[in-house]
């Protein structure tokens, strides 16, 4: 991640980076900046582990996809109800089982964050989601 982008502290001013970047012909740094945002996003949420660190910052990437796909900055909100009334892990393994959500894979390797999709956490982190299965 370029140093410009690394020095960023809130994701707010990332915003503001990657539309500068990309009004000035530098597409990479609005890239990395949205994933520096997803990740600040990430860092204020309160995890007690990593794959629940990893599960937030899927669904903050989640965010940034549907906001570019719609144009305006978009709130998951249906995912954020599951997590406030399951938990985060089993939020993010029922968004996996559903079949009428939005597939964003396409947008977030677009972005550069599709090891930050739904599938690249359960990949990574097998056993929480058996864990899951198995309740």
């Amino acid at each position: 991640m370029h140093e410009l982008v690394l020095r960023i502290n809130e994701p707010e001013k990332c915003y503001v980076f990657a539309r500068n970047a990309e009004r000035k012909g530098h597409p990479e740094l609005g890239l990395q900046a949205f994933r520096r945002a997803v990740d600040l996003r990430a860092d204020q949420y309160d995890t007690d582990t990593d794959v629940e660190y990893a599960a937030v910052r899927a669904i903050y990437a989640y965010e940034e996809a549907l906001s570019h796909v719609r144009g305006k900055r978009t709130r998951a909100t249906g995912t954020w109800q599951m997590v406030n009334r399951h938990g985060v892990i089993e939020a993010v393994a029922k968004r996996l089982s559903s079949r009428n959500g939005e597939d964003l894979s396409a947008v977030l390797q677009e972005l550069g964050m599709q090891d930050y999709s739904f599938e690249a956490v359960r990949d990574t982190y097998p056993e929480a989601f058996e864990l899951q299965q198995a309740a």
